[in-house]
């Protein structure tokens, strides 16, 4: 798990400045020079992303919402219309910082065997298909350098699990699934919650491995970065509470007790993702830890995760009034994506180190005596068909241009030499 100082705390806006930062840093580590000052490695020149070693590899993103920036505008439109991919998303962002070609199919809504096996459907409000996004996996090739992909929380179920878990305060009851009368109200959603995670978390952990290893199979050449999911639910409660009505834009409208209980689900989560990428050889990219103090709870200035966003709208066939939750609740906004993408970015850049080559030391010639040049076998000197004194000149001058790489000369010399 990485390391996270103070200054990690806040996003970096712009991944291209970023980029600069760990080439400079690189750079540094490498050479023995005196230390610098923070200010100074803070404002690195810009780097051309062409002159980088990354430039012009073959990067594919796979995944899910939180790997096609969902919410985050503006859109592309890829791999289809519906896919909610943005262009702002952290694999746009990382490719163009370190200039490689991207191939983005990235779609929310995409599970293990959308990446795998399965064309995904992209489903309007009312349940029709409006498009069909191709398998993920068949923009992988022998020539993929880079892979990147986050996926399996659809595979949990957590829209699910966040819905069974919406309070009426932060001391409950529960919105959705109350026990019918007289029974009370439930006030936590954790048994109902914890009994939906015991039949789905065996299937998903197996999804994840076997996803894995068709990704490796599918691109045996490629470097293969797995992110994880950013922190939604903080490990405890703040003093000042979290809770907040569903109704009120950015909310978090989740109990006192069940906040924690969110948080080892996620727990659960990144640990299974991080356990099957380790089991794959991939390089597994934590933001889950590294993003605890930013979660929906959080003060909107330092979240990288929306809270919900729930709107009334008139069902068609009741004409009454029901919740319709935006797309953009609970996932990555505009300062996540650019945390995805900032810690995404130094470990390609690790992965493809700049080559230097180190000069070769020029050797200092030994001069030749007069003793050691006489005592030469005479058999020598006579296969030449040259006199002694012209080959002990000429071992001389030799020498001395090989030293200094001028080998052309020498053939010069020993063709007028041979022509004497």
């Amino acid at each position: 798990m990485t390391t996270v100082t103070s200054s990690r705390s806040r996003v970096v806006s712009r991944v291209g400045r970023l980029a600069a930062i760990v080439v400079a840093v690189g750079i540094v580590a490498c050479v023995s020079v005196p230390a610098a000052s923070a200010s100074t490695l803070a404002t690195p020149p810009a780097i051309d992303p062409a002159l980088l070693p990354t430039a012009g590899l073959n990067y594919v993103a796979l995944g899910d919402s939180y790997s096609s920036g969902l919410g985050v505008d503006p859109q592309t439109d890829q791999p289809v219309a519906g896919c909610g991919q943005s262009s702002n998303n952290y694999p746009h962002q990382v490719a163009s910082a370190l200039g490689m070609h991207l191939t983005d199919v990235t779609c929310a809504g995409a599970q293990a065997s959308n990446v795998t096996t399965t064309p995904q459907p992209i489903l309007a409000p009312d349940g029709t298909v409006i498009a069909t996004a191709p398998v993920q996996l068949d923009s992988l090739s022998v020539d993929t350098d880079v892979v990147t992909i986050t996926v399996g929380g659809n595979g949990l179920k957590f829209t699910q699990v966040a819905l069974a878990c919406a309070a009426a305060s932060a001391d409950g009851p529960l919105l959705f699934n109350n026990p019918p009368a007289p029974a009370p109200p439930n006030l936590t959603c954790e048994p109902s919650v914890t009994a939906l995670l015991n039949g789905v978390f065996p299937s998903l952990i197996k999804s994840l491995g076997d996803t894995y290893a068709a990704v490796k199979a599918a691109a045996p050449n490629a470097a293969v970065f797995v992110l994880g999911y950013p922190s939604i639910a903080p490990a405890t409660v703040p003093t000042e509470g979290c809770f907040s009505p569903a109704l009120t834009p950015n909310s978090f409208p989740f109990t006192t007790s069940d906040t924690p209980f969110l948080h080892s689900v996620e727990t659960h989560l990144d640990q299974a993702v991080q356990a099957q990428a380790a089991a794959a050889g991939f390089t597994y990219v934590p933001t889950f830890a590294d993003s605890l103090g930013h979660s929906a709870c959080a003060a909107p200035a330092d979240q990288y995760v929306n809270g919900v966003f729930v709107s009334m709208v008139l069902d068609p066939t009741t004409h009454l009034p029901v919740p319709l939750i935006d797309e953009k609740s609970l996932h990555p906004n505009a300062a996540g994506v650019d945390f995805m993408a900032s810690e995404l970015l130094p470990g390609i850049v690790a992965a493809f180190p700049e080559t230097v080559v180190t000069p070769t030391p020029t050797p200092t010639p030994t001069p030749l005596t007069t003793e050691t040049a006489t005592a030469l076998p005479s058999a020598s000197l006579a296969a030449t068909g040259l006199s002694e004194p012209f080959i002990a000149g000429a071992s001389v001058l030799a020498l001395l241009f090989l030293g200094a790489g001028l080998s052309a000369l020498i053939v010069q010399r020993k063709q007028r030499g041979q022509r004497r």
